[in-house]
């Protein structure tokens, strides 16, 4: 088995072009048998820091992207928003022969997840909502320091900063633990200031909040009670208006997509498959 932060086997990236932009997609085992996961990342996030996440996701065809603007996807020309990303999604599908498959967000990427679930409900077969919120004025903002350094990619541009702030804008074990944090953000890759403003942007003029009443599949939403960057509170609001939804908390912070990965692997795989 590979190092926690080394590629999975059977894995491999490729560009395919979607709404004018070349992306760069990840797929793993995507020629077995069974739904594959789509996995939508992080702010300015690339796939590397997804791979000890899917060493607990054994056997399960995968594809993963670099968002546009983010790591090595191509940064758009003109004004994306969140409507427009998951149409991008909906192509790389597309490209890859993918009909109906399981949609899991993280951060970020479950305004984009959210999105393709409304936007075509016959392509998601399950919905996984992690450590994400419904944007717009119906989130819970979280800590005035994670809100003023997540506007910005400082924490990408600068190691030594990054490793400082990073763990003040996660909470939880980033904070107790600074050293979890920086094994974390080992492959994190740096985002250009237009690709990562673009994402910014994008999530600023979106909410699901309208819709999420017709988001009918079986959704798992989960949240970290010590989530100082988007607080727990806004996970109880996907899960009490998503009809087919259920929340599970963990006494972590915004991290626990690393640090309660074993954990999140299991709830995941009993999710999907049962």
């Amino acid at each position: 088995m590979p190092h926690i932060h080394e590629a999975p086997e059977n894995s491999r990236f490729q560009k395919i072009s979607a709404g004018g932009v070349n992306l760069r997609v990840f797929t793993r085992d995507l020629q077995q048998a069974g739904v594959p996961l789509v996995i939508c990342n992080g702010l300015g996030q690339s796939v590397e820091i997804l791979y000890p996440l899917l060493q607990e996701l054994p056997g399960r065809p995968i594809i993963a992207f670099d968002a546009a603007g983010a790591g090595r996807s191509d940064v758009p020309d003109d004004m994306t928003t969140i409507p427009r990303h998951a149409s991008m999604l909906t192509e790389i599908l597309d490209h890859l022969g993918v009909g109906q498959c399981d949609v899991m967000g993280i951060s970020w990427g479950g305004a984009v997840a959210q999105q393709i679930a409304y936007d075509r409900p016959d392509r998601v077969r399950k919905l996984v909502l992690a450590i994400t919120s419904a944007g717009g004025i119906a989130s819970w903002w979280g800590s005035p320091i994670a809100l003023s350094e997540i506007m910005f990619p400082w924490r990408y541009m600068n190691k030594a900063y990054g490793d400082f702030i990073g763990p003040f804008m996660y909470g939880g074990e980033a904070l107790l633990q600074p050293a979890l944090f920086r094994e974390y953000s080992r492959l994190a890759i740096r985002p250009t200031y237009k690709g990562y403003a673009a994402q910014v942007q994008a999530l600023c003029s979106w909410s699901s909040l309208p819709w999420l009443a017709n988001l009918t599949m079986p959704t798992q939403v989960i949240g970290g009670a010590l989530d100082t960057l988007i607080p727990i509170a806004n996970q109880m609001l996907l899960a009490s208006l998503i009809p087919n939804a259920r929340l599970k908390a963990f006494p972590a912070g915004h991290l626990l997509m690393y640090s309660r990965r074993s954990e999140v692997g299991d709830l995941m795989t009993d999710f999907l498959d049962n």
